[in-house]
Order: structure tokens, then C-alpha cells, then sequence
């Protein structure tokens, strides 16, 4: 396997003023969620908690659910349909523990790095089934794939992990191919991850679709969701995973012995405002679409190829054309803009993005005005 760019790594040589690198969102927390943390805190709530998670936050999830994924989840289900993980990285190595060792999980490449190495750091193996140009696959082909790896003897495949919108390229999955990867799962008899962190960042024609509403999917999908994102808490680590009962269960039970609990405090503090604006997400949804068009625009007049994903975390685009390797692009950003962005070979086993890149746009006005600036001297 070619070695991939690190992306902590390129993220601590660029500057915070040209970092468009590292996927996080470095927008200012919510003054309301940071108030209620700092009371929370002060009040001396600051102890051992269920593996499982806050009550208040499981029932504020299981209403965010029912709202925006049309979803009813019992938060009074024992064993639990619903539970608060550290960050969603937990929820993935809770899966990886419960369901995946000496087995494997199939990627659709370009993948999210990380969906593969906590699976390989805790006994299983990824395998990845690559998409096209226009990052689109067909049903018959996905079918020959997971079966081939359904009928090995060594780790065999027992998972599809879906992400939609997707890191890094934003591609929102269409209806119909969510449908194609749920008849694989059921023809075959394979559970479903679904990595949901960015569905409040949905623009396209293609509407946010959890896999787990298709017809007879709910018993075999474990849908795994983060707050750092859309409340800008990264390093707060919470995020929430749910499924059918006795989906969960496993993931709880490797919670409790890996983590012990969520952070107590903020989990306190967030179920207190995440269903308290109702426009909330529509206005999170609003503002990033804005940075999409704007930065999208003056890439465009640099000559990059912006991929229309139907999302605005992430742009993934093609390098000016007078440019082939994104390795040397990128370094050549750094060192001459003080710009840098992921090369698209983070993100894949096979050399057909290498000449892409992901761009992360979660940052404020200020930071991407000057940046894009700065690649306008460069290579205007």
C-alpha cells in the first residue's frame, strides 16, 4: 500500500490563517451551550455517569431524530436504542469491538481514513470498493464485491459502512443507491453502518436519507452521529449512536469497559440547547452554503474542478489542470501561499485521486477571504 499523506501532520505545518486542511469546524461554540457548560462545571456535576450516556441528552437525541431523520427510537428500551459515545470515533470503535474482529467491513473509496484504521487497530480489516470518476457505482458490481468477500474464509466481510454526505468528497448518496446498498446488505445478510455526522450540511437535490428508514433496515443498521461538527466541539468528544436494541447493546457494553462514560458536564450542557432553537440547523445549513458558493466560485477562477456534491463541509475538487500530483501542489501552497489543503491520496488506495483535494470550508469568513486571496496571488 502507497504511503498517504498524514493529515495531522500537513495541518501543523500550515498556519491557522491558510488551514484548510484538518475536518473540523473551527467556528466559535454556541454562547449558550458554553454558559450552560461553565454553570454545569461550577455546580460540581462533574462525576462518573452511565456508559450509556445523560438521560436528558439520550431524550433530546431521540427528539432530534424523530425530527429530522423520521425515526422513533424508545429511549426507555432496555436494552438502549440510543446512546451518547465519545464522539462518534467511540460509536466506530464500539462497532469495531462488538461485531468486527477477524472480520471485515467494506469502504466506498475515496474513504474517511479513519474508518479504516480503527477497524485495523482492533482486529478486523477493511476492504473498499471503489467508486467512478463521477463517484457513482452500480448495484451488480457492488453485489459481486461484498459476495466475493461474504465467501472468503478469512475475514469475511460482515459490513458495509455507508457515509452520507460523505468525507472527504460530500457526495450525498441519492435515494436509489442507498436502496442498492440495502438490498446488498439484505441479500447477503450484512449489518450496515451508517456515518451520519454531516447531515445537517444537505444542499443539493439529493434530501439527507437515513438507510435505516428503508424497508426492513432497522434490524441490521447501526447509525453513528457526532455533535462536533454542527456545535463546533470538536474536542469535546460526544456523539450518539442507535439501532435496534440488541444492535446497541455490544456497543455499550465495549463503552463501559473502554471509556467508562461520556464527558458528564457537557453532555448536561448540550441536552439543554440542542432542541431549544428550532432554527438551529437550517441557519448552520444557510451559513455554510454561503461559504460553499463564495469559496467555490474563486476556486473555480483558479482553475480547480469542484465536485457537486449536494453538501458544504467539504469541497472536493480536481487541481488546476497544469497540475497532476496534489502532493506537490499542496507543498507548493504551503510554502508560496501559506495555504494548505488534504490531497485527495489520503483518502484512497488506488492512484485516481491523485490529482484531487479536499477543502475543508468549516472556518470563519475572515480565514477563507484571506486564504483564497492568497492562492489568488499564487496562481492567478
Amino acid at each position: 500500500m502507497k504511503v498517504k499523506p498524514d493529515i495531522r501532520a500537513i495541518t501543523r505545518l500550515v498556519p491557522p490563517s491558510g488551514n484548510l486542511v484538518q475536518g473540523q469546524s473551527e467556528l466559535p461554540i454556541d454562547p449558550q451551550l458554553a454558559a450552560e457548560a461553565a454553570s454545569i462545571i461550577a455546580a460540581s456535576q462533574n462525576h462518573y455517569g452511565g456508559s450509556e450516556g445523560n438521560a436528558d441528552l439520550r431524550k433530546a437525541v431521540a427528539a432530534k431524530i424523530a425530527r429530522y431523520n423520521g425515526i422513533e427510537v424508545d429511549v426507555d428500551a432496555r436494552p438502549f436504542e440510543v446512546m451518547i459515545t465519545n464522539g462518534g470515533t467511540g460509536a466506530l470503535i464500539g462497532v469495531a469491538q462488538s461485531y468486527l474482529r477477524g472480520y471485515s467491513a467494506l469502504v466506498f473509496e475515496p474513504y474517511y481514513p479513519y474508518h479504516r484504521r480503527i477497524l485495523e487497530d482492533f482486529g478486523a480489516k477493511t476492504e473498499t470498493f471503489e467508486l467512478d470518476e463521477a463517484l457513482s457505482f452500480e448495484k451488480d458490481a457492488l453485489l459481486a464485491r461484498c459476495k466475493q468477500l461474504k465467501d472468503r474464509t478469512s475475514f469475511p466481510l460482515r459490513m458495509i459502512i455507508v457515509c452520507t454526505p460523505a468525507n472527504p468528497s460530500g457526495k450525498v448518496m441519492s435515494p436509489a443507491e442507498l436502496e442498492a446498498i440495502a438490498d446488498v446488505a439484505k441479500e447477503l445478510d450484512l449489518l450496515v453502518v451508517s456515518d451520519e455526522v454531516y447531515e445537517h450540511y444537505v444542499t443539493g437535490e439529493n434530501p439527507h436519507t437515513p438507510i435505516a428508514t428503508m424497508p426492513d433496515m432497522w434490524e441490521r443498521t447501526i447509525t453513528v452521529n457526532s455533535f462536533s461538527k454542527s456545535w463546533n466541539i470538536s474536542g469535546w468528544r460526544l456523539g450518539y449512536a442507535y439501532g435496534k436494541g440488541d444492535l446497541i447493546a455490544p456497543i455499550n457494553a465495549a463503552a463501559n469497559v473502554i471509556y467508562v462514560c461520556p464527558v458528564t458536564p457537557l453532555q448536561s450542557a448540550l441536552s439543554r440547547v440542542l432542541m431549544a432553537d428550532e432554527g438551529y440547523y437550517p441557519a448552520l445549513r444557510d451559513k455554510f452554503d454561503g461559504k460553499r458558493c463564495f469559496t467555490s466560485e474563486i476556486l473555480t477562477g483558479l482553475g480547480f474542478e469542484i465536485y457537486d456534491s449536494g453538501s458544504c463541509f467539504y469541497l472536493w475538487a480536481r487541481i488546476p489542470r497544469k497540475f497532476d500530483d496534489a502532493i506537490a501542489f499542496n507543498e507548493m501552497l504551503m510554502r508560496d501561499a501559506g495555504v494548505g489543503m488534504t490531497p485527495g491520496s489520503a483518502f484512497a488506495d488506488n492512484d485516481m485521486w491523485d490529482a484531487h483535494v479536499r477543502i475543508c470550508i468549516a472556518r470563519e469568513d475572515a480565514v477563507l477571504e484571506g486564504a483564497m486571496e492568497k492562492l489568488k496571488r499564487v496562481l492567478a
